[in-house]
């Protein structure tokens, strides 16, 4: 292992795609979205070519298939069966719990950066055990509200750390990119192909990340 990588890390995560096997929940909560609003699936890869991104986003690419209902319906309708669904079968990608928790005693800072919600995110490390791993949380709702300003707001705290962003989507490398972070794709969540090609690294599991930090 190279001597840098035995150096204390500021780790910043996304959520969902990264940590969170977001279909595990998502996609029964959308397919019953559909069937309650009687508007066409559109399948399984269109909807989770959609995580990862900020909810409102989400919410406009659905209302452009005329689903006959204000913004309002339906977010609320998502956002309520969505955290029932997280209490039912909501579950993490192999090796994710076990993995922080090396990388905890290893002595690095775990931070949290996604593009859901407070009440989403405590719903899913609530469900997953992971409540407490996190040093710091920040979510769609928090200040400031890109995910780029939300990570450099991080490296400002920990000055003395290398920071890496662990991530699935083209959002989370960029975000990296902007505030010199090294930027890890997690290849094994809902990106599309080439969509982590400016990543640094790129793992195919998520305990791959015990070699690189």
């Amino acid at each position: 292992m190279p001597d840098e990588a035995l150096r204390p890390s500021l780790l910043i995560f996304d959520l969902d795609g990264t940590l969170y096997r977001t279909d595990s929940s998502f996609i029964p909560t959308m397919r019953r979205v559909y069937e309650e609003f009687g508007v066409p699936y559109p399948g399984d890869a269109a909807i989770l070519g959609m995580v990862g991104e900020p909810f409102e986003t989400f919410v406009d690419w659905l209302l452009a298939q005329e689903f006959g209902v204000g913004r309002a319906r339906l977010r609320a309708r998502i956002s309520e069966l969505e955290l029932v669904s997280i209490r039912e079968r909501g579950v993490l990608f192999d090796g994710v719990a076990e993995t922080l928790r090396i990388l905890l005693e290893r002595g690095h800072v775990l931070a949290l950066c996604t593009n859901g919600d407070r009440r989403y995110t405590d719903a899913v490390l609530g469900r997953c055990g992971l409540l407490g791993y996190f040093r710091h949380l920040r979510t769609l709702d928090g200040v400031p509200s890109t995910k780029a300003e939300r990570m450099a707001a991080l490296r400002v705290r920990y000055p003395g750390h290398r920071a890496l962003v662990v991530g699935d989507r083209y959002h989370d490398v960029e975000a990296a990119r902007a505030t010199g972070c090294t930027a890890i794709g997690a290849a094994y969540g809902y990106a599309r192909p080439g969509e982590l090609d400016a990543a640094d690294h790129v793992i195919g599991s998520f305990a791959d990340l015990l070699a690189l930090v």
